[in-house]
């Protein structure tokens, strides 16, 4: 395997480098299927059976189990990833990732998402060989490859990726507490509470205050809280807790490998932050091309007193974590 340093100029760079069309076209189709899954209830069921949903070149998440099993046959000669950028759930994650992967040095793994808990041939599997590197070498002058996934909060991803990927370079993007957990839950009523929500057996589910409330009191007391049903195995308040995560990021791979994405300034001037981004990564100047919100959640108003319920539950968590990164954010000033 091949290991592109993210930090090191790349061979031939070029100022004359810019964004392909074509690349958004196929970074834009996975979320066209995402958005059918999500919203289309039973119709989503034969997509899989599509021809052209087998041999997709690029996949939001889970392609078919085939096509990673054939190309273990060859993850020996693959690239290894040289950047990951993570978050949590509804911070952002996805929209960031179609600004990373539109730059023409980013050969595109198979899936935006991968399992970090899949075998070692499992998960090489899904990024593009070193055949599809040396092309990209001869074609734009450089080349690397990684992946975007909404892995925090779960720590093991940490180590598992310093233990196969000590070179990895992280971007990290972090969204208020409050709306990240409102945006969260709204996600997961739409995609999941409505449908259960026609069985009797759901009929007791809380609303968003009463869940919020039982989770504060659960993590207030040291016990186990009601988990999410999107994300890691944690609830909505867990997963806007950044600081624990953080520290540990920190302590394996070193702050000048993690950058830093304050979600409200790349959701105000998206291709400013990409181009911060491209720069963190070692790859050449190149003007990204502004896109729409992918994948953005369902409409909602949180109810004022509830604001400011979770922003007094948050500020000692928000305030541990300013200190760990010596910055404020500013979250729950309003």
């Amino acid at each position: 395997m091949t290991v592109l340093a993210p930090n090191m100029p790349m061979k031939g760079a070029s100022s004359g480098l810019a964004v392909d069309p074509k690349r958004l076209e196929t970074l834009h189709r996975p979320y066209q299927d995402f958005r059918r899954r999500s919203d289309g209830g039973g119709a989503w069921r034969n997509l899989p059976l599509e021809v052209a949903h087998q041999f997709r070149r690029y996949y939001f998440f889970n392609p078919p189990k085939w096509r990673v099993w054939a190309r273990t046959l060859g993850s020996s000669q693959r690239m290894e990833p040289s950047f990951a950028s993570i978050g949590a759930v509804r911070s952002g994650t996805s929209f960031l990732s179609s600004y990373i992967l539109q730059h023409p040095h980013v050969v595109l793994p198979l899936s935006k998402e991968i399992s970090f808990t899949d075998t070692m041939r499992e998960l090489m599997a899904h990024f593009p060989t070193l055949a599809a590197q040396k092309a990209a070498e001869r074609r734009n002058g450089g080349a690397v490859t990684g992946y975007c996934t909404p892995v925090m909060r779960n720590p093991l991803w940490i180590f598992l990726a310093k233990s196969m990927f000590p070179n990895l370079r992280i971007v990290c993007v972090l969204r208020d507490p409050v709306e990240r957990t409102f945006s969260h839950w709204r996600w997961d009523r739409k995609r999941f509470m409505n449908r259960r929500g026609k069985d009797p057996h759901w009929k007791g589910f809380p609303d968003f205050e009463t869940f919020i409330e039982t989770e504060m009191a659960t993590i207030r007391g040291g016990g186990m809280e009601p988990h999410a049903f999107s994300g890691a195995r944690a609830g909505y308040l867990r997963h806007s807790i950044y600081a624990p995560f953080m520290r540990i990021l920190f302590e394996q791979f070193g702050r000048d490998r993690v950058f830093i994405v304050d979600a409200a300034d790349f959701f105000e001037d998206p291709q400013s932050t990409a181009k911060r981004i491209y720069a963190f990564l070692g790859l050449p100047e190149v003007e990204p091309l502004l896109i729409e919100e992918r994948n953005p959640g369902p409409s909602g108003e949180l109810d004022d007193g509830v604001r400011e319920d979770l922003a007094a539950f948050f500020q000692p968590y928000n305030e541990e974590l300013y200190a760990l990164l010596d910055k404020d954010f500013g979250w729950g000033a309003r």
